[in-house]
């Protein structure tokens, strides 16, 4: 056995002492100081580490806020284009149809115009032509009824009314200048015949 290493078997003579021979109690005061320090420092790190965690968590949850509100932001930002595009489609659309409208109107107003003149001009024309008809038909019927006064001279009277056929072209004549319009007679002549 080695010096001061008492053996197994020996029995303890009383409490430890140190080598002063001052009584050791175990374990020591500066042991149970040190563990209570330890003990201490292993709480307040937990603590620390339960109010870090405490602090990302909230952190987080901050940072969560600020990503749902800036894509609601967002989203809303879309649908306020995409309202405006469909707002914008809508006026362009209502101001093309107010356009087209406008032009079916001018076009209905110029057809309208275009159809006036066009019947103005067609009322010109044949009031044109008939004034041109009756005058170029009036010396024949001056001829015709010359034709009828010499046959009347010729022949004597033949109308069984006994009027004078140049009396009847006087009346042709005034109701011819009265509407415009020739009138004919609806009494056939007679075979023209010449002197006896």
């Amino acid at each position: 056995m080695t010096e001061g290493h008492p053996p197994p078997s020996a029995h303890s003579l009383g409490p430890s002492v140190d080598r002063f021979g001052t009584p050791v109690t175990d374990p020591t005061r500066n042991m149970l100081d040190l563990i209570s320090s330890a003990i201490e420092r292993q709480d307040d790190l937990r603590g620390l580490e339960s109010q870090h965690l405490r602090e990302l968590a909230n952190l987080r949850a901050q940072y969560d806020e600020r990503l749902r509100h800036a894509e609601t932001a967002r989203i809303d930002a879309i649908r306020a284009v995409d309202v405006g595009a469909v707002n914008r489609a809508a006026e362009v659309s209502a101001t093309q149809a107010q356009t087209l409208a406008t032009q079916a109107q001018t076009l209905a107003t110029q057809v309208a115009v275009s159809a006036e003149t066009l019947c103005t001009q067609v009322a010109a024309a044949a009031t044109a032509a008939s004034t041109a008809l009756s005058a170029a038909l009036e010396p024949i019927q001056k001829d015709i009824a010359d034709l009828r006064w010499a046959q009347y001279e010729a022949q004597g009277p033949e109308d069984p009314g006994g009027r004078d056929p140049r009396h009847q072209r006087g009346e042709n004549n005034e109701r011819q200048r009265g509407n415009g319009r020739p009138l004919r007679d609806n009494r056939r002549p007679g075979p023209l015949r010449g002197p006896p």
